[in-house]
């Protein structure tokens, strides 16, 4: 893929707490990297104050910075304070990471198409989500969605390889 020509592309696996979310992300990133592609991963949370209160970057904050910078080997991580939690519009027209596609951790009430994982809790959960295309269940589910078992990386990595580079996704 051309990263500078195309921006990447964005896709939200959302779902209950611990639901297994992550875990689907990191099978995820394995396989797209071995079809080639570069994902980046876009984690929300609901905790107001992420980072180490006491360490020197709490410190910092606190004493007003907006914009910090942890850099140390093979890491650099930027935090921009903000006076709300950003919308994930925000976050993602902040930040071009140098990848194909950008897996997304929550965001469930977004316009990004979503990926739910659901399970018996299926009728409680899935009215909260919005642009569904596709679920992933250890139980056997009838819907006119796709749906994936956990297992089934390689079929949900297509499945969503298809969807965000063959023109489906909205705009």
């Amino acid at each position: 893929m051309n990263r500078q020509a195309n921006p990447p592309k964005a896709v939200a696996i959302v779902g209950p707490s611990n639901s297994g979310k992550t875990e689907l992300i990191c099978r995820l990133l394995g396989w797209f990297q071995s079809q080639g592609l570069e994902a980046a991963v876009l984690k929300h949370s609901h905790k107001p104050n992420l980072g180490d209160q006491v360490k020197d970057t709490g410190r910092y904050r606190r004493a007003g910075a907006k914009n910090l910078a942890l850099a140390g080997p093979g890491l650099l991580q930027i935090t921009r304070c903000l006076p709300e939690d950003p919308s994930v519009e925000q976050v993602l027209a902040a930040w071009v990471p140098d990848a194909d596609l950008i897996l997304v951790e929550g965001y469930k009430s977004s316009a990004l198409p979503k990926i739910a994982l659901v399970g018996s809790r299926l009728e409680q959960v899935l009215p909260d989500f919005s642009q569904v295309i596709a679920l992933v269940s250890t139980d056997p589910w009838e819907s006119r969605l796709p749906v994936f078992a956990p297992h089934q990386v390689a079929e949900l990595g297509r499945f969503i390889q298809n969807f965000l580079f063959s023109g489906h996704e909205q705009e």
